[in-house]
């Protein structure tokens, strides 16, 4: 068998449908059966996207006859053609009258019969794909595909259009060949013609096949299948030929009356409509009915022939079921898909939760999703959650209080995702079920979302749910497996917000290590030039007052000398807090500014409000009292104050207002200390 071969695109069902459909008009319209074959074909040819499509007649005597052919202008013409196959006389022939399907995907490395290859080769074919046509049970010819530019790997929407048309073709070469031999039966004695019927129709029990007389209505015929679909015995219909139609479903009836009219109008009629048997049980009819005419024009006989169909349209049900699963499969997964890129795109887990609920309930076209977040205590809240409006949004007030049941904790440490199908059948506890009755909630998909950091103790971080409200959702498998996969994907997600809070928690702390004096915890010099700087340009902008004031410590070296290193450190320390009463809007900032000095930034302040600033720390200096054994003035510790304002000026830098204040202070200290001096420079005098 030939590996890795790309697969040939799928044919949709409504595809596959309206070919089907189309092949059954042309039936109706055909008066001639080549030129019905020619239209199959060349219908075929283009849909498949293959490069030859013919109808091969096989002959009693194993040859076959190329009846229909649709090939490109590339490829050797076969139509017309007596084809010997030798491979027939192996069994071929026996597989093909059990309905087998020929595939061959490369004629060079498929595991072939010397001969067969042989036979494909001098034909151009490197790829084939087959299925018989029976007329009747007879082996009538078969439906033949050819990729003649390389291999093939066919993909299985191709087998059932070809399986599908075959039945079409073979339906319409049996009813061309009772037409044919009813015709030529016409003209023979009522007997003889009797006869014929019998030994034309005993010949097939797998369909309903019948013949009435177009005038009266009356059943000339019917075959025992009539008692198999119907559960009616074949003697009833002879006697009421209106039988049939009463068991029809009254639902359809109309539509089968409508159709009854058209047979009349030179048309093959196809019909589907369900009967009602004598036991109840509801069955689909699949039947085609054409009506015959005489020599002179006029309707003579109603041929036909119907089928038990529910089996095939079940199929059909499924085969649609499974196509709009496998297409909201891929929806979802491609979703999910374009969702992980987004939370990729941000470290804040809100945004990231947010998105997820959104676009998880989204995907699975869910009526609610929730994030509940475990908490250390067994509680739950919610984290974020997305709800279709119709239903409530849940707070955590309507949680049900206290730790989750230890055999729910332990299926959620599992793992693993679980499916609710039914809320009403879930062995949880009545305070849960009553709360998912009070939101609604019919049917749910759990998956847990793992700690990154709880370890042992604390495994599962919180639940993931969907939940369905309206009516019960019969989740699948597949879905549940994508949502435990979200969930992993959250918790990848909760470790790296964690991790990205820690480093700006790291990046906050080393900014806070480079902006402040260690020993007092105010701003250092170095945060204190650029914080002045920032503000010195800002209102040079606005035009505005700042203020700045530099406090001295009086006689802090005899203090050191008398009490020792450590006390002074804790001086200091005593008298930052105290620096600190002076900075109480947003805009201030207290400073060490080196040594025993300190430094306060006053924005948008005059002078009169700096010198009030000034009083409410020598206030509460003066509550502290801390004592200063080797001081000449005072027995308690004292400052010494300088106070600068000025309106900035581009022209200018922030240095100025230090130098001013720092000229204040120096002359405070030269009036005797324990005071307050404000520089001559006014915020006027620029």
């Amino acid at each position: 068998m030939t590996h890795h071969l790309p697969p040939q695109p799928a044919i949709s069902e409504a595809t596959i449908l309206s070919t089907v459909a189309a092949v059954c008009d042309a039936a109706a319209l055909a008066h001639d059966l080549e030129l019905f074959l020619q239209q199959v074909v060349d219908t075929l040819r283009p849909l498949l996207d293959t490069d030859r499509v013919v109808v091969y007649q096989v002959l009693p005597d194993q040859d076959g006859l190329i009846a229909a052919e649709s090939v490109g202008a590339d490829w050797l013409p076969l139509r017309g053609q007596l084809i010997y196959d030798p491979c027939f006389e192996n069994g071929w022939g026996d597989r093909y009258r059990h309905g087998h399907v020929g595939v061959v995907t490369d004629v060079q490395h498929d595991h072939l019969e010397p001969c067969y290859a042989d036979l494909l080769t001098r034909l151009q074919v490197q790829a084939k794909l087959a299925v018989p046509i029976f007329a009747g049970t007879q082996l009538w010819a078969l439906l033949i595909v050819h990729r003649c530019g390389g291999p093939c790997n066919w993909h299985q929407s191709s087998h059932e259009l070809l399986k599908h048309v075959a039945r079409q073709v073979g339906q319409t070469i049996y009813q061309n060949e009772l037409e044919r031999q009813l015709a030529q039966q016409q003209t023979r004695p009522a007997p003889e013609q009797t006869e014929q019927l019998f030994q034309l129709f005993t010949d097939h029990v797998d369909q309903l096949l019948f013949i009435r007389d177009a005038v009266s209505g009356q059943f000339l015929y019917v075959n025992a299948a009539f008692e198999r679909i119907w559960e009616q015995p074949l003697a009833g219909l002879y006697d009421d030929p209106g039988l049939w139609l009463r068991q029809i479903h009254p639902d359809d009836l109309p539509q089968v009356l409508n159709s009854v009219g058209r047979q009349f109008e030179g048309n093959s009629v196809r019909r589907e409509y369900r009967i009602v048997r004598p036991s109840g049980e509801v069955r689909w009819i699949e039947a085609h009915v054409r009506v015959v005419e005489d020599d002179q024009g006029q309707p003579r006989y109603m041929v036909g022939w119907a089928d038990d169909c529910t089996e095939h349209r079940e199929q059909q049900a499924h085969l649609r079921a499974a196509e709009a699963t496998l297409s909201r499969r891929v929806g979802q997964e491609q979703l999910l898909r374009m969702l992980t890129a987004r939370m990729r795109e941000t470290l804040d887990f809100e945004t990231i939760l947010s998105a997820a609920v959104a676009g998880i309930k989204a995907v699975f076209s869910a009526d609610r999703a929730v994030i509940f977040e475990i908490l250390p205590d067994g509680n739950r809240r919610i984290a974020q959650q997305a709800t279709h409006p119709n239903y409530v949004t849940i707070t955590d007030a309507m949680i049900p209080p206290g730790p989750l049941s230890p055999d729910y904790t332990a299926r959620l440490r599992t793992g693993q995702p679980y499916i609710v199908n039914d809320i009403d059948t879930a062995l949880w506890s009545s305070e849960i079920l009553a709360f998912l009755n009070n939101i609604m909630v019919r049917s749910a998909m759990i998956a847990p979302i793992a700690h990154p950091f709880g370890g042992d103790s604390h495994p599962v971080w919180g639940i993931l749910v969907v939940h369905a409200c309206g009516k019960n959702r019969q989740w699948q498998p597949f879905e549940a497996n994508m949502l435990q996969h979200f969930a992993d994907q959250l918790t990848t997600a909760l470790h790296q917000a964690e991790l990205y809070r820690q480093l700006q928690a790291a990046n906050r702390e080393l900014d806070r290590i480079a902006k402040v004096d260690s020993l007092t915890q105010l701003a250092n010099r170095r945060w204190l030039d650029e914080y002045l700087n920032q503000e010195w340009q800002r209102l040079a902008r606005e035009r505005k007052p700042l203020s700045v004031v530099l406090a001295d410590v009086d006689f802090f070296k005899p203090y050191n000398d008398t009490y020792g290193h450590a006390a002074g450190d804790q001086c200091l320390i005593e008298i930052a807090s105290t620096i600190g009463y002076g900075a109480r809007r947003p805009a201030d900032l207290a400073a060490r500014y080196g040594g025993e000095e300190f430094a306060l930034v006053l924005p948008d302040t005059d002078t009169a409000g700096a010198i009030r600033v000034v009083q409410t720390v020598r206030h509460h200096l003066q509550i502290l009292a801390l004592p200063h054994g080797a001081s000449p003035n005072s027995p308690t510790i004292t400052l010494s104050f300088g106070v600068a304002t000025l309106v900035p000026t581009p022209g200018r830098s922030a240095e100025s207002i230090l130098a001013a204040a720092d000229q204040a202070l120096y002359a405070a200290k030269a009036a005797g200390r324990n005071q307050y001096q404000v520089s001559a420079q006014g915020p006027d005098q620029q």
